[in-house]
């Protein structure tokens, strides 16, 4: 039937060639093709979340965890099809979910769906979820090369001229909001601060009601708020009050006086061995110091237990297995760890590691200058 279809065009538009009009019926289903590559890909994951949340031990956690579905070898299929028509408006979706999605994701890729929305797409009514999508550019280990700008300051430029130059208001203010997430990156001194809540209240203004997955732009700003108050350095950490292994309450107000190293872990993280390495490291070289490090452990109670009793966990540990705890503290990205002064105060966000433990060290040191008389 196909055939039938290209040999009645041919004869419809004479001298095109039967390749050349496959190559345009291939073209024009692109978008399909695309758009099916993601369906199997949610679909898989849905499944995955479905079989997670009916685990009930560690052993089938981890089981289970092992057969989560790699977003890498669909988002491989993706750049396949679609890197020859970054150019076509529907791409610029895909696009977006590669952003989000793939870890692996090259500089030079990254370059390329740049390049496209920038040459292409800065006035287009749907790059609004694109926009949003540039949080996660990624420059990773490599370093910029010669004549081009690091990602992140290359995804900022690109968002002030969507601000500028895209007729939408609703487009505007999602490039706004994701201006102010990625200005996170510069620090929290307070200029920095006052430009973010700008652009903050500029996205919701504009753009409150536009969905982003399941939330609203108004959900993010209003994350994003709840952050610049509670969660950015110099600001006084949120307290919480759970259970440790042994069912025993605590919370962290009572480890004032001391610098606490806050660690939110699981087993199975990415380099989870490593990164326990690191804080049992920690707890050694810091004892008898007015130091502690609080773990906030995503392990099912059985498997804290268990790293607690074969002492590959030396610390107190807060048990968050349904994550209650991770959400007051935002955390998306496993480990996260900060560095609390002796007066609860956040000094450090970041990665377990030689940053945080020299954040740890200097404070240590300040309090003991000040106690020599």
């Amino acid at each position: 039937m196909m055939i039938f279809r290209l040999l009645s065009l041919g004869r419809l538009f004479g001298s095109m060639s039967l390749i050349s009009l496959l190559s345009i019926s291939l073209h024009a289903a692109t978008d399909t093709e695309a758009k099916v590559i993601l369906d199997s890909y949610n679909a898989a994951y849905t499944q995955w979340q479905s079989e997670m949340s009916l685990a009930r031990d560690p052993r089938t956690v981890d089981i289970i965890m092992k057969k989560r579905p790699d977003a890498g070898q669909y988002a491989s299929k993706l750049k396949s099809l679609i890197r020859s028509d970054l150019a076509n408006e529907w791409s610029i979706k895909y696009g977006a979910w590669l952003l989000e999605n793939d870890t692996k994701l090259r500089p030079e890729s990254q370059h390329a769906l740049l390049n496209a929305v920038e040459k292409h797409h800065i006035k287009s009514p749907l790059v609004g979820r694109f926009c949003m999508s540039l949080v996660n550019l990624r420059q990773g280990d490599e370093s910029p090369k010669a004549g081009k700008l690091p990602l992140a300051s290359r995804g900022m430029t690109i968002l002030e001229t969507v601000k500028k130059n895209n007729p939408n208001t609703k487009v505007q203010g999602q490039a706004a909001l994701a201006l102010s997430m990625m200005l996170s990156g510069l620090g929290d001194d307070s200029g920095v601060m006052r430009e973010r809540i700008t652009q903050i209240k500029e996205a919701i203004i504009k753009s409150a009601d536009v969905k982003v997955g399941n939330v609203t732009v108004g959900d993010i700003a209003k994350d994003e708020l709840y952050k610049i108050s509670n969660l950015t350095k110099g600001r006084v950490a949120p307290n919480i009050t759970g259970l440790d292994s042994s069912s025993r309450a605590f919370n962290l107000k009572e480890y004032r006086g001391k610098v606490v190293m806050l660690v939110f872990w699981s087993s199975w993280d990415t380099d989870a061995n490593r990164a326990l390495k690191i804080l049992r490291n920690s707890v050694n070289d810091k004892q008898g110091k007015p130091f502690a490090v609080l773990g906030v452990s995503r392990d099912t109670l059985p498997n804290l237990r268990a790293l607690e009793a074969d002492q590959i966990v030396t610390w107190r540990n807060f048990s968050d297995h349904n994550q209650k705890l991770s959400k007051v503290y935002r955390v998306s990205n496993w480990p996260y760890c900060l560095v609390l002064d002796q007066n609860g105060a956040i000094a450090y966000r970041g990665t377990p590691g030689s940053f945080a433990d020299a954040v740890a060290n200097n404070l240590l040191l300040a309090k003991d200058a000040k106690l020599t008389p």
